[in-house]
């Protein structure tokens, strides 16, 4: 088993560097781009995040750790999911970061997730990242402030 897959996946926005990072943190916008899972953490790092859901019928509890949380720069956490196969141990842990950069009039959010332990599961990996970041484009540029 490889542990060296990595899926990067990256989009430009047109969108304000605190639109999106608030579409990254607050747990109902979270929602629509993690298709209908609950985020659950205060965002303070080396505490706690946890993701709940249903997938195909079935109740899920997938969980991590805050390694880095810089608004408008970086959120990054460590990731287990029992959908994977593997214990619960610290190997297993993938890492997923999100970094933002400003590029002339737009945004860009890069997703990286490392540690990946098959080229089948880093293939689901870009799917689901590349389906995330539209979720999340559409969400920001129609993003409005209360």
């Amino acid at each position: 088993m490889s542990k060296e897959l990595i899926s990067i996946s990256s989009i430009d926005i047109n969108a304000s560097l605190s639109q999106i990072w608030n579409i990254l943190i607050e747990p109902e916008l979270a929602k629509e781009y993690f298709f209908g899972a609950e985020i659950i953490t205060d965002w303070k790092i080396g505490n706690p995040i946890i993701f709940k859901g249903e997938f195909n019928g079935n109740a899920y509890e997938e969980k991590g750790v805050l390694l880095n949380v810089d608004p408008n720069s970086q959120l990054q956490y460590s990731h287990w999911s029992n959908f994977d196969g593997l214990p619960d141990e610290p190997e297993n842990y993938r890492t997923w970061t999100f970094d933002l950069y400003k590029k002339s009039e737009q945004i860009q959010l890069s997703i990286t997730e490392d540690n990946i332990p098959t080229e089948k599961q880093k293939n689901r990996s870009d799917e689901f990242w590349s389906e995330a970041l539209l979720k999340i484009k559409r969400l920001a540029e129609n993003y409005e402030n209360d």
